[in-house]
């Protein structure tokens, strides 16, 4: 009885795993270790650029398991396409088992052949303002729900919803826009019982350095929420650039998903370009942020650039963690080691102990990478003192992948690991595969 007591208030003050490393407070006891943002391990084209049609290109906004694989919906833009309506298309493709494929969802072909995997078109109006795009799709019990901009048939251009199934075919919602604000560049993120929804927003900047396509003015982050995907809040100014950014940083877009026991996102930062004033940039890098509430953000890890950013949520695949985007003018898998967006650092010495968690029943293995280093993981319990009838466990040159320790100790049991690393960064623990 006092037993099962302990093991259950051990298990409501523990940590989930798998545990990763976000927050300075993740790591404790730290010695020469640091927390860094990861960049991709690879990427991997999975549709080249087209030379023939120096128009087309994609733009992934969602993904998300479906019946065993992953479904990506992309946007299709080619302003070459001789029809109005096939200029901007949203579609879908999947990535199974044996790769990406486009699925044939209507007969026939589109007008540029191949399978028909198209899933909404645009409205045949032209636009007050913006586009088509951003398609913001989230899965509500047994429906699909999508947030996008597009042009309603009376008044302004602004986010519209949709309704779905399968998240193949789409009925528009007749109700018109839910915002109309002149800004197309927004992300959706479901919390709690509710949604959050990014925004970029348009503050007077009467000192710009340098005159792009938006003279004085400076791209900076807004919060909105609602209930029910129609009803939403003004658009309140949550990140904006500061003294330890470059002088001419705006922040352009933010991408936010669930992660460890908190949330991390994509800041896509955005700076005029001295040599073409007056012109719209691609001057572009990515922020990796970090929040426990995902409406209070970090910055811990600025100095880093991704090297990518992408409207579509991350997803396991081939026990990766993976994002599809639009990179080298090629629709990539920007591929990292699962649970590795951050990592516990170590360059040379260095050791840490992490936060409680209750010991799995299938065991526990660690995610590391160091191929000219080596981790140490040694077992503690909560006073922080080595769990005797479990040894100290080292992994020579570690490549990413998870690794079993060899320990054998009560399942729901309160416990810590401290780490120590040689030129090697911890990604997570997490429990073993069954």
């Amino acid at each position: 009885m006092i037993s099962g007591l302990i093991l259950l208030l051990a298990a409501l003050a523990a940590q989930p795993l798998p545990m990763v490393f976000l927050f300075p407070e993740d790591i404790g006891d730290a010695d020469d270790v640091r927390i860094e943002a990861q960049c991709p391990a690879e990427f991997r084209t999975l549709v080249p650029q087209d030379a023939a049609q120096p128009k087309l290109w994609y733009y992934p906004v969602a993904a998300m398991g479906k019946d065993g694989a992953v479904a990506v919906w992309y946007q299709r833009v080619n302003k070459g396409e001789k029809e109005y309506s096939d200029q901007r298309t949203l579609c879908m493709g999947l990535l199974d088992g044996a790769g990406w494929h486009l699925p044939n969802l209507h007969p026939g072909a589109p007008a540029w052949g191949g399978p028909d995997n198209v899933v909404l078109r645009r409205s045949p109006v032209p636009p007050t303002w913006g586009g088509f795009n951003v398609f913001q799709i989230v899965r509500e019990k047994d429906r699909h729900r999508m947030l996008y901009w597009d042009q309603p048939e009376q008044g302004n251009a602004g986010a519209l919803l949709a309704e779905s199934n399968d998240g193949i075919l789409w009925t528009k919602a007749p109700r018109g826009t839910v915002f109309t604000e002149f800004n197309d560049a927004f992300t959706l993120l479901p919390a709690g019982e509710g949604y959050l929804l990014y925004q970029t927003a348009l503050e007077e900047w009467p000192e710009k350095p340098y005159p792009d396509n938006l003279d004085k003015k400076r791209r900076i982050l807004t919060l909105r929420e609602s209930k029910d995907l129609v009803e939403w809040t003004p658009q309140a100014p949550m990140l904006r650039p500061d003294q330890e950014d470059p002088p001419e940083t705006e922040f352009y877009l933010m991408k936010a998903f669930p992660y460890g026991r908190g949330y991390a996102g994509l800041i896509m930062k955005y700076f005029a370009d001295p040599a073409k004033p007056k012109q719209h940039s691609a001057l572009l890098k990515t922020e990796l942020i970090v929040s426990t509430d995902a409406r209070q953000w970090r910055r811990p890890f600025r100095a880093t650039d991704l090297g990518f950013w992408t409207y579509a949520e991350p997803f396991a695949y081939k026990g990766q963690c993976c994002f599809v985007v639009w990179h080298d003018n090629s629709l990539q898998l920007a591929a990292y080691p699962a649970h590795g967006l951050t990592a516990a650092t170590a360059e040379g010495d260095g050791t840490f102990i992490t936060g409680e968690f209750a010991y799995p029943a299938e065991g526990l293995q660690v995610h590391a990478a160091g191929k000219d280093g080596w981790v140490e993981a040694e077992l503690l319990d909560t006073a922080k003192q080595p769990v005797a009838q479990c040894a100290r466990h080292r992994v020579e040159h570690p490549d990413g992948t998870a690794l079993l320790l060899p320990w054998k100790t009560a399942p729901g049991a309160a416990c810590r690991v401290r780490f120590h690393l040689h030129d090697a960064r911890v990604f997570a623990l997490s429990a073993a595969a069954r």
